[in-house]
């Protein structure tokens, strides 16, 4: 395992890079534990996806095992598609739950659901962000990184303020998503899902990616300039607050360091 800062301004972000995936899981858990150690109640988001897998499981064995308390924890659900609850097939809130959420036995009225369903959509992601914002701010976010750039939902296109809001989804991701259900689900072209802004306000940010074919996207995120077509070259703008773990096929393609 080899972790090291790298300059970004006044500031450094550090990135780990680590010999398996199960070293990767087990870090991303660490980040959750110290977290809800110094501060049980805290706000988080933790995002769904084939990568973080691994760190759920290894979540629900600590919580097992009495090694984790996460009954007081505030979770955000990160994204969604639109119009979809969590009783629906294609729904990564039902996801979530299957995966983590019900086996953590988290308190229903901790679990805080990305309001896709409501009738007024733009005034229900502001007023997540104020949900938000009354639990103090995230106070982790763990995220992951798409193959075009999107962090969350935030698809190429997003900027840095972005706040919670409706996204369209591009084809490309539709796809992704619909491998989740075998391609059998029908994925909507649109979604909501915490906002770049919001998740740039975190007090601390863990990126994880995992694979030799999220190499070139993690290039270009922390070594590429910043831009709307790589939503993720902002985390950089987190500085100290951004921790980025990679498997060694995730950072293959990133310029050696001293």
């Amino acid at each position: 395992m080899t972790s090291e800062g790298l300059a970004d301004g006044p500031e450094t972000y550090t990135v780990t890079v680590v010999d398996s995936y199960d070293l990767l899981s087990a870090l991303a858990a660490d980040a959750v534990s110290e977290t809800l150690a110094n501060r049980p109640g805290a706000a988080l988001t933790l995002p769904t996806g084939d990568t973080p897998l691994g760190m759920y499981r290894e979540l629900v064995r600590r919580i097992d095992a009495g090694e984790l308390d996460f009954s007081q924890a505030q979770f955000f659900c990160l994204d969604d598609y639109l119009g979809s609850t969590p009783d629906d097939e294609a729904s990564l809130t039902r996801w979530l739950k299957q995966v983590f959420l019900d086996p953590a036995r988290l308190p229903e009225a901790n679990v805080h659901y990305v309001p896709t369903a409501a009738a007024d959509p733009q005034a229900a992601a502001a007023g997540y962000d104020r949900e938000i914002a009354a639990c103090g701010g995230l106070e982790l976010a763990v995220v992951g990184l798409g193959p075009n750039g999107h962090i969350g939902f935030n698809e190429p296109g997003s900027g840095p303020d972005d706040p919670t809001r409706v996204v369209d989804l591009q084809p490309a991701t539709r796809a992704q998503s619909a491998a989740y259900w075998d391609g059998k689900a029908d994925i909507p072209a649109q979604a909501m899902t915490i906002g770049l802004g919001t998740i740039l306000q975190a007090k601390r940010i863990v990126l994880i990616v995992s694979g030799a074919g999220k190499a070139e996207i993690v290039q270009k995120s922390l070594e590429g300039p910043e831009t709307t077509e790589v939503p993720g070259s902002f985390l950089r703008r987190a500085g100290s607050r951004l921790e980025v773990i990679l498997d060694q096929g995730a950072a293959s393609k990133l310029s050696p360091r001293q």
